[in-house]
């Protein structure tokens, strides 16, 4: 059966860089356990407490980049560019394409939040003199993309979405339909964070990571057909949706925007919700999911927390996709039971859903 029209684009590659593995490998392998997130029992109390920043000790730029060319970049770049080399090398042997035909889409919170507040104090104390000639170029938030459509030549589009939260999963959206409208033959999607502010972890949970980023490459499903790729899912379709306050309004949003998703119910809801201050909205949208799911047969998963902040959610998928069983040559989507919906909400009410459905069989 042809994928063809069926699918927004095939993700045939995937780039993580983080404390659970830096790898597709080493993150299929972290334990299903893993600090990806709080558990569920986080609570207010506990994240107001919080635990810190943890650091990614087991990063080493060098062992990807090489020794030159990226020493000047601040540590979220690194990690990107990192992600990026990745997920181009699990995608397999690809085409020749043309640079106007490949897009980049990235959703970040704090890729640029530690340098904006070096550069804020070395004003206050020292004034203009005191910025770095080196570090100042690196104070936008839409930089890191940037340097990823510079290094490997991808020239259709570099897009930066900020959404807290959602934003990883709005890049993957953005990067499908994309694809599907015919901009680009070839996208890497997904999130980057760097350093966050001490205050998050009253909304992700006791504590945040310093560095991460999960990137996917997608391409079209004609494209991953012809070439025989290695499929971890196609991405069917998603929704965006910004929730109302009031409890009735936000039940009846949910249930619309899962609805959107297809015909046929996903077999499963994977949900990232965030903590503390956001936990009641959160443990509201989580009641409605299961209410929908109980009416449509689907079960749902909930990871709390978001310690990777955008990332998190970005990485919760991949786990799954990598924890999946892969489809080699293009083989088809099961028209049932084998695919997945996830999904983000973020502390200010930005929901996002995607669908993945999983790869048959070869045909």
């Amino acid at each position: 059966m042809s994928t063809n029209g069926a699918a927004l684009a095939a993700i045939t590659g995937i780039g993580p860089v983080s404390r659970l593995g830096i790898g597709a490998a080493q993150l299929a392998a972290s334990a299903p356990s893993g600090t990806l997130a709080a558990d569920a029992d986080a609570d207010a109390g506990a994240a107001d407490a919080g635990a810190g920043i943890l650091e990614l000790e087991t990063f080493d730029p060098a062992e990807h980049l090489g020794k030159r060319g990226w020493k000047f970049l601040p540590p979220v770049t690194r990690a990107a560019l990192v992600a990026v080399r990745l997920a181009l090398a699990d995608a397999g042997e690809l085409p020749p394409r043309e640079a106007e035909r490949l897009g980049v889409v990235v959703g970040t919170n704090f890729a640029v939040s530690e340098i904006v507040e070096r550069i804020d104090r070395a004003l206050l104390t020292n004034g203009i003199s005191g910025i770095s000639a080196v570090e100042c170029p690196n104070f936008s938030l839409n930089v890191p993309a940037s340097q990823i459509s510079v290094a490997h030549g991808m020239k259709a589009f570099n897009v930066t979405l900020s959404n807290l939260f959602s934003a990883g999963y709005e890049a993957v959206l953005l990067g499908g339909r994309a694809l599907r409208s015919g901009r680009a033959d070839a996208v890497l999607a997904g999130a980057i964070e760097g350093r966050p502010p001490a205050a998050l972890h009253t909304v992700a949970g006791p504590a945040v990571d310093a560095l991460g980023a999960c990137l996917l490459h997608l391409e079209t499903p004609r494209a991953a057909e012809e070439r025989g790729a290695r499929v971890y899912g196609w991405l069917s379709g998603g929704v965006r949706r910004v929730l109302p306050d009031e409890p009735g309004h936000g039940r009846r949003t949910v249930f619309a925007a899962l609805d959107a998703l297809g015909a046929v119910p996903p077999a499963t809801v994977h949900l990232c919700l965030p903590v503390g201050t956001a936990q009641p909205a959160a443990r509201r949208v989580e009641e409605d999911c299961r209410q929908w799911a109980e009416r449509a047969g689907a079960e749902v998963t909930t990871t709390w927390g978001s310690p990777q902040a955008t990332v998190t959610s970005v990485l919760a998928m991949a786990r799954h996709l990598l924890r999946a069983p892969v489809a080699a040559g293009g083989a088809a989507p099961r028209t049932a039971g084998g695919d997945a919906a996830f999904g983000v909400l973020g502390p200010q009410g930005h929901l996002v859903l995607l669908r993945v459905a999983a790869p048959g069989d070869p045909a």
